[in-house]
């Protein structure tokens, strides 16, 4: 069988139109997802109410205690909001036991506004992945972003095996179809490891192509709470469940932690 490796992304976003009537135990909700299947989590920089901060005393508490429940490949987001400095954006890559770091690798229209990624600052985040020893998720959400990759590559900023994210379906951003996926991947290195990412999905029917295609999937509230029913997911686990159980049936093995960073091409680092 075709190994599947399942990342969660537990936290629901600042601008998410699913509500949460309360807060989520972000430990608790990556521990469960890890049992349930997952083998890499997505974290952002939040404070106590969810808020995207600079401030990572609660992000480094939060690694701390997974790495002592789990094994889970921890990768933090270069994300941040347009307040931020450049510095701000790469402070979770700062901490212990990172070893991914996502990497957008340019500017879109987003839910209203800019998402501002100009290649000046994508250099800046990369530079210091790479300096932290940190590889890369290179999130792509259009056709340039590509031809951004090679250029990073070029500059010897992108080493070893690339591991690149296809996301779609943020407002203002892409819609996915089976067609652009197909395009997508027709450009990518040959040895790349793939994942999709979709916003808003309706259950693991939305990652069908990505596993018939031979792409990895991530899940979780950051991206949207829905089972396939269309029903609110009680926890991220139940997410990943879900998927776990469809991949099986479609013939994709999915991998624990140790396997997934052998694929990935990365080592395990401690908090």
């Amino acid at each position: 069988m075709e190994e599947l490796i399942i990342c969660v992304a537990p936290c629901p976003g600042d601008n998410q139109v699913e509500k949460f009537p309360t807060g989520i135990d972000v430990v608790e909700e990556v521990t469960r997802s890890y049992n349930a299947g997952a083998s890499i989590m997505h974290l952002h920089v939040r404070n106590e109410e969810g808020r995207q901060t600079a401030d990572t005393r609660v992000f480094s508490d939060q690694v701390k205690e997974i790495r002592k429940a789990t094994q889970i490949i921890v990768e933090g987001s270069t994300g941040g909001t347009v307040e931020h400095t450049l510095a701000e954006r790469c402070v979770s890559i700062a901490v212990p036991g990172i070893e991914l770091g996502s990497l957008n690798l340019g500017s879109i229209n987003m839910a209203g506004g800019v998402y501002h990624n100009p290649m000046s600052d994508v250099r800046y985040y990369a530079t210091e992945m790479k300096n932290r020893k940190i590889k890369p998720v290179l999130n792509v959400f259009d056709l340039s972003m590509f031809n951004n990759a090679k250029q990073l590559e070029a500059e010897g900023l992108l080493e070893g095996t690339k591991v690149y994210n296809m996301v779609f379906d943020i407002q203002d951003t892409l819609m996915f179809s089976r067609e652009i996926l197909i395009f997508f991947l027709s450009l990518l290195p040959e040895d790349a490891v793939w994942f999709l990412t979709r916003h808003h999905a309706q259950g693991w029917p939305a990652f069908r192509d990505a596993l018939e295609c031979g792409g990895h999937v991530r899940v979780g509230y950051e991206d949207g709470p829905f089972l396939s029913t269309g029903k609110h997911a009680r926890s991220n686990a139940e997410l990943v469940e879900e998927m776990v159980k469809s991949a099986h049936q479609i013939g994709r093995r999915v991998v624990d932690s140790k396997r997934a960073r052998e694929i990935i091409g990365i080592s395990y680092k401690n908090a």
